[in-house]
């Protein structure tokens, strides 16, 4: 389908669908209490990003969507939900092929939201026909090249290699969050949205052009905080071990001009900065033993006596 992502108003819900919807609510709604309509969330097309779904995924993430929200613009906020997906299922368009040469694959949705006076203009907006793409946001464990099948290979996003355009096909789907409507979908047929984790989109290739929602952003800027926070920590901690090793090569290696050691243990690694301080503190250790301040010079100390250390 390469547009209306709403399909329609899916009319008086029946039983079976004040079923699916009851399961989701606080009391059991009546079928004229609620408004229902079907939509497709995406499907196995190469959309505008050169990436799409597996047959395979699209069935994941048919369990992953049951009891998603709508919201909008993928603004994550709970008075930004509109409506749940109650009912999702699996629809081959018989002689309709993807540009992979495959049958096209559209994961459908049925959703619900309460008739309110809130809600009416929502609905009018769907009725109308205003509202009409919609996108989803979720994560993927992998993607592969759709020519060669690897993780990582020369083929590029969006070039042709023997007729055929490189893509990524993205598995191993491990969470669905939420169904937005949007004004310009990423899939021309269904009008997916991926929302990689953060992992992921740190680790990737930065030459490619990378969107994000604006939870993402919010995401992102957390950890580079928390990671700003901890790097402060782990350079703390350098530079007490620095200390240590200059401190007890200075003991045992007071010919070794100060400005040498402080050039070398820069080099050094943190494990390195840890057996250097070790072997240098015994070696200081043995050089000049510690002795209680009021020990007594000769050799009549008593087996387990602690005169030693009364004044």
């Amino acid at each position: 389908m390469k547009e209306g992502l709403v399909l329609k108003a899916a009319g008086t819900p029946g039983r079976e669908d004040m079923e699916a919807i009851n399961r989701y609510t606080r009391r059991a709604y009546g079928p004229e209490e609620v408004y229902t309509f079907s939509l497709v969330l995406c499907d196995n097309e190469i959309d505008r990003d050169f990436e799409r779904f597996s047959v395979e995924s699209l069935e994941k993430l048919r369990e992953l969507f049951l009891g998603k929200t709508c919201i909008f613009d993928h603004e994550r906020r709970s008075a930004n939900q509109t409506a749940r997906i109650y009912h999702t299922e699996l629809e081959e368009r018989r002689g309709e092929a993807t540009g992979a040469g495959e049958a096209l694959v559209r994961l459908i949705a049925r959703a619900y939201l309460p008739r309110t006076e809130r809600n009416k203009e929502t609905i009018e907006l769907i009725e109308s026909g205003i509202l009409k793409e919609v996108s989803v946001s979720c994560s993927v464990k992998r993607g592969i090249c759709g020519i060669c099948g690897k993780e990582s290979c020369e083929h590029k996003k969006g070039e042709i290699y023997g007729g055929r355009t490189a893509h990524t096909v993205l598995t191993e789907p491990v969470d669905a969050y939420e169904c937005s409507f949007v004004a310009v979908p990423a899939q021309r047929g269904a009008g997916v949205v991926k929302s990689a984790k953060v992992e992921k989109i740190l680790s990737r290739d930065m030459t490619e052009e990378v969107s994000l929602t604006k939870s993402q952003v919010r995401e992102i800027g957390e950890r580079f905080r928390a990671l700003t926070e901890k790097a402060g920590w782990g350079e703390r901690y350098r530079r007490e071990l620095e200390m240590g090793v200059l401190k007890y090569s200075a003991m045992v290696q007071p010919e070794m001009p100060r400005a040498v050691m402080e050039s070398a243990v820069k080099g050094l690694s943190i494990d390195e900065l840890l057996a250097m301080e070790k072997t240098y503190s015994g070696m200081a250790e043995r050089a000049l033993p510690l002795k209680p301040q009021l020990m007594p010079r000769g050799g009549d100390r008593k087996e387990n006596y602690n005169r030693d250390f009364k004044i």
